[in-house]
């Protein structure tokens, strides 16, 4: 009646702890960080036990020899059962388990030495003896989880147990003459008992299964379990070995047993610590900090947007810093370079090339246009005022031999013909890097065609005196013929200039139009 009683408050202080884990889940969700909450884990579990058990009792082993030669005696035999495991901490949890075994010993040459008071009797019947008895259990223990102690060098799927609790053990014994006998010799009748149980061993986890073995010892605070007492002789215990497997419960998939709190906090301390180095950190020393930066590779020395991201002032997919042209017109297709292409190689970018298959080798305006087929110049291909030798500010090709006005050159009906001129900045004569397509297109020209001679003519706008203006003239033609000279290796000889200063201006209101070079083949 007790061992029921037992079982029965085992399984009510169970479904209370299992309430309580319903209600933890309840309370809310975990902080980002800290120590982590209960309700973020697994709690209960269930087992099936299974092992071997051992009496250690009373019997003698023949005439003279001494109490409890435990091996010569008992007997290992089968042992079952069932628990329920709710953690209370990490480390700690509360376990109810109900075993069943039986118990089995014998004495091979006499019993009745004492009687069953455990007094002495002066007859002595030699005879076997076998004593048995079923045996049920209940316990309530505290099991101890050393895992979680220490996460370094931690294992996290293998801890070591220990466990210590109360419980209760029934039995009724009965000694026979042998194994075949069913004359009763002795009995203790059905009987309760209290009992303590300590364990040892170790689990293992895979997912939410554990596997697990202990070495377990059982005080109990009897001298009948074997139904045979003795004058200061010792209690009969027993011990169990048992391997069990356990399953937990739960939607969390996070077993609070397998946890260690305090890994969980160093792990976020280490996290909090990657994100200050992130935020601290800027592996391209662009001043854009990693955390930020979308572009953790950024070329060194490259201007990037406020996300880390190189400029690409263009936008045509090549970042300024490898972009030999960073001012494409939007929209244009450009090599690996940046740089428009030019598909006819003319020297005029396609989206302004007018005559987008011009030949090779022929001379062209600054739209791309042919000025003169290959070949031609000074078969009356290009001319100027004069009809013949274009000695002129303006050239271009005519067809059907026609001439252009003075001033003006082109081809028959376009008015395309026309040199491109260079502008410069007021009193600069430093090329600027937007004009080098324009020169590129004429050096081309010249040496496709090695007939044609240059005349670069300078000029300037009204402000400063006439001698000023001369020089500064003189300056911005000496520098173009320098780049066409060093960078497309054009004979000197080719090229002549020559300074207009102020004195030939072609708007009066725009001096920005004032401040150029015109070009004149000759």
């Amino acid at each position: 009646m007790k061992f029921k009683t037992l079982l029965l408050c085992i399984l009510a202080v169970l479904g209370m702890l299992q309430q309580l884990q319903a209600q933890d889940t309840e309370a809310g969700a975990t902080s980002a960080y800290g120590l982590p909450r209960t309700a973020d884990f697994d709690r209960v579990s269930a087992g099936i036990h299974v092992g071997a058990s051992y009496l250690f009792s009373d019997f003698l082993k023949g005439s003279g020899g001494n109490n409890n030669r435990y091996l010569n005696q008992g007997m290992f035999l089968p042992a079952f059962g069932l628990s329920a495991q709710y953690q209370i901490t990490h480390s700690i949890g509360i376990r109810g388990r109900g075993m069943f075994t039986r118990f089995e010993g014998y004495d091979d040459e006499y019993l009745n030495k004492f009687d069953s008071e455990g007094s002495p009797i002066d007859s002595l019947k030699k005879w076997p003896v076998k004593y048995s008895t079923a045996v049920n259990e209940g316990t309530l223990e505290l099991v101890y989880n050393f895992g979680n102690i220490s996460f370094l060098n931690r294992n996290k799927n293998f801890h070591l147990t220990t466990s210590l609790g109360i419980g209760f053990f029934g039995f009724d014994t009965d000694v026979r003459r042998d194994s075949a006998s069913t004359a009763v010799e002795r009995s203790s009748g059905k009987i309760t008992e209290l009992m303590i149980p300590f364990s040892f061993g170790f689990k293992y986890n895979i997912n939410k299964i554990s596997i697990g073995a202990a070495l377990e010892y059982r005080k109990t605070f009897s001298d009948n379990v074997d139904a045979t007492r003795k004058v200061n002789s010792e209690t009969d215990n027993y011990a169990m070995f048992t391997i069990g497997v356990h399953y937990t419960f739960g939607k969390k998939n996070k077993a609070m047993e397998w946890v260690n709190p305090m890994e969980v906090v160093y792990n976020d301390i280490a996290d909090l610590k990657e994100k200050i180095d992130i935020v601290s950190g800027d592996k391209d020393k662009d001043g854009i900090s990693d955390l930020f930066d979308k572009d953790n590779n950024t070329p060194e020395g490259a201007k990037v947007y406020g996300d880390g991201t190189a400029i690409d002032t263009d936008a045509d997919g090549i970042i300024d810093i490898n972009d030999a042209d960073p001012f494409t017109p939007k929209g244009v297709k450009v090599d690996a370079l940046g740089q428009e292409l030019d598909t006819d190689g003319d020297g005029v970018a396609d989206s302004r090339d007018l005559e987008p298959n011009t030949p090779p080798g022929a001379v062209i305006n600054f739209q791309g246009i042919t000025l003169a087929p290959p070949g031609e110049y000074g078969a009356g291909g290009i001319f100027g005022n004069d009809g013949a030798n274009g000695d002129s500010s303006a050239t271009g090709y005519a067809e059907a031999g026609g001439a252009g006005a003075s001033g003006t050159s082109g081809v028959a009906g376009r008015g395309t013909g026309y040199l491109p001129s260079v502008f410069f900045d007021m009193g600069s004569s430093s090329v600027k890097s937007i004009y080098h397509d324009r020169l590129l297109t004429i050096a081309r020209a010249m040496r496709a065609n090695p007939n044609i001679k240059l005349k670069i003519i300078g000029n300037c706008d009204s402000s400063g005196s006439v001698e000023e203006n001369i020089r500064l003239g003189q300056r911005r033609a000496e520098n173009i013929k320098q780049h066409l000279t060093s960078h497309y290796g054009i004979d000197v000889a080719r090229i002549r200039t020559e300074s207009k200063g102020k004195n030939e201006p072609v708007a009066k209101s725009l001096n920005p139009m004032n401040r150029r070079v015109d070009f004149t083949l000759e």
